[in-house]
């Protein structure tokens, strides 16, 4: 999904207005719910993060470091679309474009370390197997 609204909003598919404003909304959600994945600061103990699915630490030592694009993204979601914040009304037509191919690249092979080095029987059958790496997020 994270990779299809990339592409779609990318190509400008969408007119100017709500509809362009949902498939935003709808990317920056589906963004912010796989930097929680891949990167939980604190989660609470119902959520499916990363780290599950290793033994303790070894999904720390294996990730790359949170990348500044990343950090500034996620301060962004949260502020910008998630929450309802003042610090929406510093938002300029210069800073409200978001780097939506770009982004979803990043996230994509954060998620492609997951991919290949997870246990390949912890995760459903869309997931396993050789094509796994490189499937679109």
């Amino acid at each position: 999904m994270l990779t299809s609204l990339a592409n779609a909003l990318a190509s400008g598919i969408a007119s100017q207005g709500w509809i362009t404003n949902a498939l935003i909304e709808s990317f920056v959600i589906h963004f912010r719910g796989l930097l929680d994945f891949l990167y939980a600061e604190r989660p609470k103990p119902n959520d499916v993060i990363a780290a599950d699915y290793f033994l303790p630490g070894e999904w720390e030592g294996l990730k790359p470091p949170l990348s500044d694009t990343l950090k500034r993204a996620k301060s962004r979601a949260h502020k910008e679309v998630a929450h309802l914040t003042y610090e929406r009304l510093n938002v300029t037509p210069e800073t409200k474009p978001w780097a939506f191919v770009s982004l979803s690249n990043e996230i994509q092979s954060v998620m492609n370390v997951f991919l290949v080095n997870v246990t390949k029987n912890r995760l459903g059958a869309v997931w396993q197997g050789p094509q796994a790496t490189g499937l679109e997020l």
